[in-house]
């Protein structure tokens, strides 16, 4: 896919687009870049934004301390988006709807007692 054409893709996701059709716009996404990453790649990517995002959180955080001689220039909102992208690009390698994976997995903690 040529990026021109993963542009027009992407510009067709909006607040109203549907988990599903994030889902393959994230497959096509890879694809078009030339990521053929191994599941434990997927897994040690997303590790690594997990870590960064643990980082930025640190950082909103007034009680938490800091190197103050190193300049951070991530983004909260940034992070967690790298999460959810790598997060997706495993469900495609696997096969897993995300959606459909979200509601059986709820059902089962639905009727767990958490008290």
């Amino acid at each position: 896919m040529k990026k021109d054409k993963l542009i027009h893709e992407f510009n067709k996701i909006n607040e109203n687009s549907t988990l599903k059709e994030i889902q393959e716009y994230i497959t096509k996404m890879m694809e078009a870049n030339g990521f053929h990453n191994t599941p434990l790649e997927l897994f040690c990517y997303l590790t690594e934004e997990v870590g960064e995002l643990a980082k930025e959180i640190r950082k909103t955080e007034q009680n938490m301390e800091m190197d103050v001689k190193k300049e951070y220039d991530s983004c909260l909102k940034y992070e967690i988006a790298d999460i959810f992208i790598y997060l997706l690009a495993m469900c495609d390698f696997y096969h897993i709807d995300l959606l459909e994976a979200f509601q059986s997995k709820e059902k089962i903690n639905l009727d767990r007692d958490w008290n």
